[in-house]
C-alpha cells in the first residue's frame, strides 16, 4: 500500500474557500446596496421631473391661451383704431411754425421727429449764445412746457476747401450742433393755440 501524502492540512483549504465565499458575498452585497441607492435616487428624480413636466405643460397651456386671447383681442375694428389714433394724434403744423418763428438768424434746422409727447429737434447754430437764446424762447413758448438738451457738439463746416493741400482756412468758424427734446404742452395745443 502506498501511503497517501497530503502536505496541506484540510483546515487551511477550507479557510481559503470560505474566505472567497465571504469576499464574494460582501461584493454582491455592496453591489446590491449600490443598485438600491441608484434605484431610489432615480425614482425620486423621475417623480420630480414628472411634476416639473406637468407644471411646465400647464404654464405652456396658459401662455398659449393668453397669446390666443391677445391675438383675437388685437383684431379691433376700424373705428376703435381710428379712435386710438385720434387720441394720440395732435396737429404738428402749429409746432413747426412756432419752432421756425423762434429760430435765430443763420440757424440751420436739420431735422425733427415727433412722438406722442414731444419733438426731437436737431439744429446747427453759430454760437452757444444763440443756442441758449433759442432755448429761452422755447421755454417761454406756450406750446412747450420743458426743453431738454440731449446732445451738444461742435464741428467745422465744409466749405470750398482744397482736399489735396494742407492749408488751413482761418475764415471758417466752427459751428455748434444741438439736439433738443421739446415736451409738448398738450392742453394748449388741443385748444387750438393762441385764441384770435
Amino acid at each position: 500500500m502506498v501511503p497517501e501524502i497530503n502536505l496541506l492540512p484540510p483546515i487551511e483549504r477550507r479557510k481559503s474557500s470560505n474566505l472567497l465565499v465571504i469576499i464574494g458575498a460582501i461584493l454582491v452585497g455592496l453591489l446590491l446596496i449600490f443598485l438600491c441607492i441608484q434605484y431610489f435616487s432615480l425614482k425620486s428624480d423621475l417623480k420630480s421631473l414628472s411634476s416639473k413636466e406637468t407644471e411646465i405643460s400647464v404654464e405652456r397651456d396658459l401662455l398659449s391661451s393668453e397669446v390666443d386671447v391677445m391675438q383675437t383681442g388685437n383684431q379691433g375694428s376700424l373705428s376703435s383704431s381710428v379712435t386710438f389714433v385720434e387720441s394720440v394724434s395732435y396737429p404738428v403744423s402749429p409746432l413747426i411754425d412756432e419752432i421756425q418763428s423762434l429760430l435765430v438768424v443763420n440757424t440751420y434746422l436739420r431735422n425733427y421727429e415727433f412722438n406722442e409727447e414731444g419733438v426731437l429737434l436737431k439744429a446747427d447754430f453759430e454760437t452757444i449764445t444763440e443756442i441758449s437764446a433759442f432755448i429761452e424762447k422755447l421755454l417761454n413758448s406756450p406750446y412747450f412746457h420743458d426743453v431738454k438738451v440731449e446732445k451738444l457738439s461742435s464741428f467745422e463746416p465744409l466749405g470750398e476747401q482744397d482736399t489735396e493741400s494742407e492749408t488751413i482756412d482761418f475764415d471758417a468758424q466752427w459751428r455748434n450742433s444741438v439736439i433738443l427734446y421739446l415736451e409738448i404742452e398738450n392742453v394748449y395745443l388741443r385748444e387750438g393755440g393762441p385764441q384770435k
